[in-house]
């Protein structure tokens, strides 16, 4: 029993050494999260950040806006068109159902 438990732990002591090297190659070449879990920290107990810490992934691109030129519609080749003018129809009172007593 007292090898199994030996054994159980030696294989959980080098899968958590395996864990640790597999993040710490994945952080090595993605760089560290910003911001980082301590100006998190810091932030919460109200110090202000101006400046995060270099994340390592280089500097941020520059997109530029650019403006093109938006086509307007021609004038209509119709000449003098003109459309009537719509009145709206009279309305007829509507009788209402006598009550009978």
């Amino acid at each position: 029993m007292a090898d199994a438990t030996a054994q159980a732990k030696e294989q959980q002591a080098k899968g958590a050494e395996l864990k640790a090297k597999s993040v710490e190659e994945a952080y090595a070449h993605q760089g560290k999260p910003t911001p980082t879990q301590e100006e998190c920290d810091l932030a919460k107990l109200g110090v202000p950040i101006e400046t995060h810490e270099d994340d390592g992934s280089g500097p941020e691109p520059k997109f530029e806006t650019v403006i093109t030129r938006q086509s307007e519609p021609s004038k209509p080749s119709g000449g003098n068109y003109q459309t009537r003018a719509a009145t709206p129809a009279k309305e007829t009172p509507k009788e209402t159902p006598k009550q009978q007593s």
